[in-house]
Order: structure tokens, then sequence, then C-alpha cells
């Protein structure tokens, strides 16, 4: 049984005093395996306050001691490659060839993008009689989710280093190991104490940190609703904040598609860590002239997706990552039915040796309108919804038909085609015909997928003020 009962202040590990521990669950097992011991409001205040003192040490720092610093943070965390991709197979059900090809290898990308970021920025600019410079905004509120949990701290912390900001990181307790690896991490790498710091804790820790009148800009990684919540709290003492919401990410096969290569792609990004990405592409809009073939070869395509233990390496698809996510799933793929959805591929039962753990078969859906519930609202699940459409006008106004706007993607045989129809959806990114995501772009969304941009030197700038100094 694992025990996470240390806060993280002043460049030490200490005990936390909160009640009443919160419960850690094998997902793929239903068993528990350890407990969080959360943060008390004392502890809070501890973290913020070293925060405090970090920032007037960190915000006069050069850019090399800061380029430095994400260096060595690097190495510490590569180190400990191993041990977070086990954590996360155990703690939140991540198969190990998903840790160890894009968990753990995103996060060190993050760290290197933000490192190169910090040379790419004109952190000062003469003009007439003004100098005007970018400096860092004062200590930072980041909460985390847990379906990406190391990767999305690093989105965070990484970029307040950069910008000469401290931090304080309040991440899920839903899988607490990446997050704890990472702060280990931060330790041996040596930075001053105060610039980084953690605690744990649920909503009532969130919201004391967001409240909290030392922390001068909060940016949050997780649901819309949430996300109001926070956004309405910083509003009370005009807090910047930075939201990194939900999506329900539109992949749109044009007719001249190599229907092979594109849907192979897309069932990876919508069955990926269990369909638990904000960037899954759960909805495919597809010719309803090639609608038959599209269905069939889907069936095909998720053959090589067996539900199973996240730790055995032939594992593809494990568990979602609680019971009452896959009770929330399970009710949204029930309703769909009920609405006309039509199942096509997976739906089937859960296996009797993994009953016992947090699995959901992976499911494709046809016949789905506009108007269901399963196209409108992010499932957070392996479930593809699968559009027919007429025209590309119609194409478009169904990738379109959604409040979120994250991210999406397109296929065709012609780039130029494809390029075009993806300037007309209203998302913050699009694959283009499977492209690589490029972790050094800026990251993030319209409507209800939130604001703010992370990533490489947009996340840096996210966390700069400008200062104009007339006559200098």
């Amino acid at each position: 049984m694992r025990r996470y009962d240390s806060f993280y202040a002043n460049g030490a590990f200490v005990r936390s005093e909160g009640a009443p521990a919160m419960p850690m669950v094998d997902p793929s097992t239903g068993c528990a395996i350890g407990e969080v011991v959360p943060s008390s409001p004392g502890n809070v205040n501890q973290a913020v306050q070293s925060a405090r003192t970090g920032f007037q040490v960190w915000s006069r720092s050069t850019l090399e001691e800061r380029s430095e610093a994400l260096t060595r943070l690097h190495a510490e965390l590569f180190k400990r490659t191993d041990e977070a991709v086990s954590l996360l197979a155990r703690e939140m059900g991540c198969p190990v060839w998903l840790g160890q090809l894009m968990q753990v290898p995103m996060a060190l990308k993050g760290l290197e993008f933000a490192r190169d970021g910090i040379q790419q920025i004109t952190w000062t600019e003469q003009i007439g009689n003004g100098r005007v410079e970018l400096v860092p905004s004062g200590v930072v509120a980041a909460i985390t989710p847990w379906n990406f949990p190391l990767h999305q701290i690093v989105a965070k912390v990484a970029p307040a280093i950069a910008a000469g900001c401290s931090i304080i990181l309040k991440p899920s307790e839903v899988s607490p190991g990446a997050a704890h690896v990472f702060m280990e991490a931060v330790h041996f790498a040596g930075l001053p104490p105060g610039v980084v710091n953690m605690v744990w804790g649920g909503p009532d820790v969130g919201d004391r940190l967001v409240r909290h009148p030392d922390v001068q800009h909060v940016s949050f990684t997780g649901s819309t609703a949430v996300g109001r919540r926070i956004m309405a709290a910083a509003a009370e003492d005009l807090k910047p904040v930075t939201l990194e919401l939900g999506g329900k990410s539109a992949a749109v096969l044009l007719e001249d598609a190599d229907l092979g290569t594109a849907l192979a792609a897309v069932v990876r990004l919508s069955m990926a860590n269990s369909g638990q990405a904000c960037v899954s592409q759960s909805r495919l809009i597809a010719p309803r002239g090639l609608l038959e073939q599209v269905e069939g070869r889907l069936g095909a395509a998720l053959e090589p997706w067996p539900l199973g233990d996240p730790l055995d390496a032939s594992t593809r698809l494990g568990p979602v990552a609680s019971r009452s996510q896959q009770e929330r799933v399970l009710a949204m793929i029930a309703r769909a039915r009920e609405q006309g959805a039509r199942p096509v591929a997976g739906a089937g039962k859960v296996p009797e040796k993994l009953s016992h753990g947090y699995y959901v078969p992976p499911t494709v859906f046809s016949g789905v309108r506009p108007d269901m519930e399963i196209a409108r609202e992010e499932v957070f699940g392996p479930v593809l919804s699968v559009m027919a459409y007429d025209s590309e006008d119609e194409a478009v106004a169904l990738a379109n038909a959604t409040r979120y706007g994250l991210s999406g993607a397109v296929w065709s045989a012609d780039p130029v085609r494809a390029a075009a129809f993806a300037r007309r959806m209203k998302t913050g990114q699009v694959v283009i015909n499977g492209a690589a995501q490029n972790l050094a772009t800026p990251f993030g969304g319209w409507g209800w997928s939130g604001f703010g941009r992370e990533n490489g030197r947009f996340g840096i700038e996210d966390l700069l003020q400008y200062r104009s100094l007339h006559g200098a």
C-alpha cells in the first residue's frame, strides 16, 4: 500500500496535516492500493508563502539560469521513467506501451520546448523612448488532471520556471504517483527553494489556492463545469486564468482520403488512454457514399485493441480511471442506443476475468445525429461516433456543431484541400493527414474548451506581463 502523505514547500517534503485521507484504487482490479493525505489550510498557506518567497528570488534569475534548471529537471525526470510508467499503469490504468511511448515522452518534450522557448521570446523591445519588457506575472496556482498527469504537470510547471514565476501545483489525487515522481525530480534538480511547490487535496484545496490573495495567476486543466467555477472565483480578485477544458473533436474524412490509413489513426486517437483525453477524436465525419465501407473497416481496426491488465505489455486498452467514470461512460452508451445510435463495432461485454476492474469495451456507433448526447457531450471513454455527410459544407457544419473547440483532424489525398478544410474548422488545432502533434506550437481551445495557451514559448508568454519604461 502506497501512502502519499507529504506536500512540498521551501525545497523540502513536509508531512501533510489534513484529513480524511483520500483512498487510491487500482482501476484494473477495483482494489484499494493506498491513500493520499490532503494538505490542511495551514499547509496550503505554507506552500503559498514558500512560492511568494521563491518568486522574489526566481523573478531575478537570468535566462541562462532558467534554461539550466529545466535541463537538470529533464535529466532527473528521465531517470524516473520506469517508475512513472509503472505508477501510471497501476494508479490510473494507463497501459505500459502508452506510458512508454506517449505519457512520459510528452512530459520530457515539454521540458525541452520550454527551455528552447526561452530563447525564442523577445524579452525587451525599444519603441521610441519606451523600453517594453516582458516580466513574470508572479505566483501561479496550477490544478492538473489525472488522465495525462505527468504531461499536464510539465505543461504548467515548465513555463512557470521559464517565465521566472513560482508555482504551487495541486495534482489530481486519482493518479498521484506521477506528481510525486515529478516533485522528486524537482527536488534533486536543485531549483531554489520555493520556486516549485505542491499540495494535495480535492476541490476545497483547489478553491483555497484559487482564492488566495498571494496567487496572481491560475492555470487549470479539467472539465468545463469546474473551469467555470474556477474562473468565477478568480474573477473576484481579477486574476487572469488559463483554462484548458473539454473537447469534442471531429475527424473528417474527405472523399479522396486513404481509408485504411485514416481509420487506423482515428481509432488510435479515439481509443488510446481508454478515450480519456481532451483531444480524443470522438466524432468521425464520413462521406455518406463511403459509410458502409467505413463501418466495415472500423470493426477490423478495433481488433488490435484488446482489453487487459495495463501492466501486461500486450494490452492495448486498459480500464477507465475510476468506477464513477466507468458508470458515466456506460450510461452514455446506453442512452446513445435509446436515442437511436446504432452500434457497429465493439459494445460487447467485458471478459469475466476483467469484471472486477473499471473496464469499458471499445465501442463504435453509427447513425449518430448532431442532436444526440453522444454527439454533443464529451464522453471521456473509448467511444467513437460516426456521422455521415452529403457535401463538404455539411461536413464543415457537422464538425463545428459543438460548443467545444479544442482539436480536430482532416484526411484527404490532396494536402492543399485538407488544409483548406482545416481552416474552416472552429478549433484551436487541426491534425492534417495524421501528422504528429507538435508540442512546440500553442495548445488550447475556443468556446467551451477554454482559453489561454500552453506549450513552448506560447505557454511561457501566457505567464508574462508587459511593462513599459518611458524614457529608459
